[in-house]
């Protein structure tokens, strides 16, 4: 019989965007020890997953933003025991500072991030937080490219 996957929200994580470039965080802990990742951690009880987003954000690297976007959840283990809430926001002022479990942070080129050990899946969400955040960048739109 198959395992029953959980809906519930464990964790939460914020993809922060400055014009080309996005905050990442290299993680201290197992079990994405060494690898970059956007801000994010275990909810508290009663914290609802934004407000975890927001919390972890300002430990990790000491920024806050404004609005943030849900873009959706998944289980970052591959398995079925917690959920990870992902948004999206607009970076509002000031420089990260790795703390808590971040051992570095920073705002990224997104050209760089090619080379960068990512936590699995990374791309295609910082993809769908593109998609949500910046409706007039290069390529989302046709009219937008400049021919060259």
């Amino acid at each position: 019989m198959a395992k029953a996957q959980s809906n519930r929200v464990s964790a939460a994580s914020v993809i922060v965007l400055k014009r080309d470039a996005v905050c990442l965080v290299r993680r201290e802990r197992p079990p994405m020890a060494g690898l970059w990742s956007f801000p994010g951690g275990r909810l508290v009880v009663g914290e609802s997953p934004a407000d975890a987003a927001r919390r972890e954000l300002a430990e990790e690297t000491g920024l806050s933003v404004g609005r943030l976007v849900r873009l959706g959840s998944f289980d970052p283990t591959g398995g079925d025991n917690m959920r990870l809430a992902v948004f999206a926001a607009r970076w509002q002022g000031g420089e990260p500072v790795a703390a808590s479990d971040a051992v570095a942070a920073g705002f990224w080129p997104l050209q760089a991030l090619a080379d960068m050990p990512l936590t699995p899946g990374a791309c295609g969400w910082l993809a769908r937080a593109i998609v949500a955040l910046c409706p007039d960048w290069p390529g989302r739109n046709p009219n937008s490219i400049t021919a060259v």
